[in-house]
């Protein structure tokens, strides 16, 4: 209790003499009497504050009254207008080289800004301690000399710099303001990173961001769906890249002024979590910092490392739909039957029927009028069963295009015969028509189009990534979706081809995402070996990912958005989809001109009808017999 009650009173202390004695003026803080215009120094300091929500004034607990004295305290403490706590720290003890120190450092959630004093002895351990990789500091080096040999403070800034990406550092000294800029290249020392003293009125990120200097960072893009990356074969090495992707990181290469030092892409591309508990593929290698940015899309999800990595604006979007084999081509032997829709069988047989009833309804009519037979006419049974078989037997051989034995014995009878001449020569076009079409263009079996098709068809879905089904399907959703949650099967082989495996052999559903089938697959558009179900049961927003609090990650995200509205992203996806576009026409073209042009008919073409001749005889000989033992029956029956 009687600590805080002698810190309340040290700041009150503090306050009270600031206000006698703060004012913009030249003054002396040295023992050479080096001047300092704080006037010049607050406008400059006003830059770097203006948009920091609050600032941690630390001072050092055992030089406390003679920090708060020091004018860049003072300043923070008058004019800075930004709400702050101030403490005090032992800066004797300030042991930061433990693993646990790093990790908070470099991933720790806090953006704090804080005002440092020390001396340019204890710099390096105050800024382990205190460092933030997303946090603005001012240290205010407390000696009194020039800076002339400035190394060892570079050498602290950029050890900073290369450990934990930390770039808001800014020395207060008795010469002024210096920031530390990673990305000029120091001629002296043949090394990127150089001091520099403030005299800009931008941004700090604009200014370090807008030009790069040709800074080389490691950056990761494996294939993907808008990523070609050809690999070397010999060690898997990356020197190109084709696709959307690659061309926003050129575009980004190219405004930002950076090189791009292309890394081997991990076999486990996007990456999942291990039974060790560690990360493997592009996610494993942000967490262990081996890479600066990855260019391959990821799906905007939680993927239990939001500590560690960051998305970037969302560039396109995408969907996870799910695929099966196409389904079986009609045999040959029944092709015929499929040439027309079911409707039109429907229709050309019932119609048949009622043909029948009217010209039995027409010869009912006649005998009813006494209307005149035609001449050289039999007599008409009087058995009107008999008759109506007649009429029907009729019917079906003039429907079906067969020249009947006998004209039936009214003109009206003939006339209505006529007419079903001319329609059945129409359903005889049809029919013939669509043969020929079918026997060019194979026919399929129904595809499985929906979800509910889909599971009902029992075909497991196997899947590659684990982000593509760790939350495809939510039971709570519906019944149908806990049900296809059930049939999903993963497989740990990355390099097996699915689509390739299902195309040949089918059993199987699989998962992937919607644009990879229609810019990657030619196996699925030219030999239609593979049906897209139509219900696609996710959608996604699609990101560029790098480490947590990347010092680049707002110049990056302002650029994407610059690429976004103006178009180029768009017309980048359409213009690869265009090239496939014009590959498959191409390809479509060459397969047309060698087997599709002219369509030679074999027996096997003509199995129907062998079967329809060969059922119309089996028909014909249990009719005659039948007839013969009802024949000997009647015989029989007349003796008796």
């Amino acid at each position: 209790m009687g600590y805080y009650l002698v810190m309340l009173l040290s700041m009150v202390y503090i306050v009270t003499k600031a206000q006698h004695q703060w004012h913009f003026r030249k003054i002396s803080n040295t023992t050479n009497n080096y001047k300092l215009n704080l006037k010049e120094i607050g406008d400059e300091l006003n830059i770097f504050t203006r948009d920091l929500p609050y600032i941690k004034v630390m001072l050092r607990e055992k030089y406390f009254e003679s920090d708060s004295d020091n004018s860049y305290v003072q300043w923070f403490l008058q004019y800075s207008r930004l709400p702050m706590i101030i403490s005090s720290y032992d800066h004797t003890y300030t042991n930061s080289n433990t693993i646990e120190s790093v990790i908070r450092a470099l991933y720790q959630r806090s953006r704090d800004s804080f005002v440092i004093t020390t001396e340019s002895r204890h710099l390096e351990n105050v800024a382990k301690h205190f460092i933030q990789r997303a946090g603005t500091f001012f240290f205010i080096i407390l000696d009194n000399q020039r800076l002339k040999d400035y190394k060892k403070l570079l050498d602290i800034m950029n050890s900073l710099w290369m450990k934990y990406k930390t770039y808001k550092n800014f020395l207060l000294t008795v010469e002024g303001i210096f920031y530390f800029d990673p990305f000029l290249l120091n001629s002296d020392l043949n090394t990127y990173g150089r001091l520099v003293k403030i005299n800009i009125t931008e941004p700090h990120e604009r200014i370090l961001f807008r030009n790069m200097h040709r800074y080389p960072l490691r950056i990761q893009i494996f294939k993907s769906a808008y990523a070609r990356p050809p690999t070397n074969e010999s060690d898997l090495s990356i020197t190109k890249f084709y696709g959307v992707d690659g061309r926003v990181a050129e575009l980004l290469e190219q405004k930002m002024n950076f090189t791009m030092v292309l890394q081997k892409p991990d076999p486990n591309y996007f990456g999942e979590r291990t039974k060790s508990g560690k990360y493997n593929g592009a996610i494993g290698s942000i967490i262990e910092d081996e890479v600066d940015f990855c260019f391959t899309g990821f799906f905007v999800k939680d993927y239990l490392v939001s500590k560690y990595m960051d998305f970037t604006v969302a560039v396109y979007d995408d969907q996870l739909c799910l695929y099966v084999r196409k389904a079986k081509r009609i045999p040959q032997s029944i092709l015929p039957l499929f040439s027309v829709n079911y409707d039109v069988w429907f229709s050309f047989i019932l119609s048949g029927f009622v043909c029948c009833f009217i010209w039995w309804l027409i010869r009912r009519l006649n005998i009813w009028l006494k209307i005149k037979m035609l001449n050289n006419r039999q007599p008409l049974d009087h058995n009107q069963w008999i008759q109506f078989r007649r009429i029907c037997i009729d019917t079906w051989v003039v429907w079906v295009r067969v020249t009947i034995l006998r004209n039936p014995p009214f003109n009206s009878e003939l006339a209505f015969m006529g007419s079903l001449c001319l329609t059945s020569v129409i359903f005889g076009a049809v029919f013939e028509s669509s043969l020929a079409t079918v026997y060019i263009h194979p026919l399929y079996y129904s595809d499985i189009n929906t979800l509910k098709e889909l599971d009902e068809s029992n075909l497991p879905i196997i899947y590659k990534y684990s982000s593509m089904a760790d939350d495809l399907f939510v039971s709570d959703t519906s019944p149908v979706y806990a049900s296809l949650n059930k049939k999903l099967v993963h497989v740990k082989d990355l390099n097996a081809d699915i689509m390739v495996e299902i195309a040949n052999n089918g059993g199987k559903a699989s998962v992937t995402r919607g644009n990879t089938i229609l810019v990657e697959s030619d196996n699925f558009i030219l030999s239609k070996n593979i049906n897209l179900i139509r219900e696609c049961p996710k959608y996604y927003t699609i990101s560029y990912v790098n480490p947590k609090d990347s010092p680049w990650q707002e110049t990056v995200n302002n650029w994407l958005l610059r690429f976004l509205s103006s178009g180029l992203i768009e017309k980048w996806i359409n213009d690869m989809k265009t090239n496939v576009d014009i590959a498959v026409k191409i390809k479509g073209v060459q397969s047309f001109t060698k087997s599709d042009t002219f369509k030679i008919l074999t027996v096997g073409d003509l199995q129907l009808a062998f079967y329809v001749v060969l059922i119309g005889n089996t028909l014909a000989a249990i009719s005659l017999i039948v007839e013969f033992f009802m024949k000997n029956y009647r015989n029989v029956a007349k003796e008796t």
